[in-house]
């Protein structure tokens, strides 16, 4: 299995706070209605189609699904691609660094053949660092 692992990202709210709205995204769902356009915008299309599902439209891929299937609290949330012929898995990890600061970061598994890694491993690793920067913009 293939790790990419994204930059951390500095969130100014606690960890339990930010976890409890990764575990049950309707409440992510929640504060996408209400944060500013300009910063909705950069997001792109992102929905949440349940209280378990994350589903994005990702350039040159088409629509992304994720679904949870792991909490482990406070510290992280795992999801499943629900598309594809290759699992990926995507967790985010919330590090606190204070009382009410913490780093987000994605880290994404994949089972990629050996010789497709120098093609598409950048990608993957750009997609962790933008997959922990979203969730980080979510939960601002």
């Amino acid at each position: 299995m293939s790790k990419y692992t994204g930059k951390p990202h500095r969130v100014e709210r606690p960890r339990a706070e930010i976890y409890d709205q990764l575990s049950n995204l309707s409440k992510i769902r929640e504060r996408l209605d209400s944060i500013p356009a300009d910063l909705r915008e950069k997001l792109g299309t992102v929905n949440f189609p349940d209280n378990e599902t994350l589903a994005f439209t990702a350039p040159g891929v088409g629509e992304m699904k994720f679904r949870i299937v792991e909490r482990t609290a406070p510290e992280a949330v795992r999801f499943l691609a629900d598309t594809g012929v290759v699992p990926i898995y995507v967790t985010i990890t919330l590090a606190e660094v204070e009382a009410a600061s913490t780093d987000v970061a994605a880290t994404i598994e994949a089972e990629i053949p050996m010789m497709l890694r120098p093609l598409i491993g950048g990608k993957l690793q750009e997609a962790a660092d933008q997959f922990g920067k979203m969730f980080g913009q979510l939960n601002a």
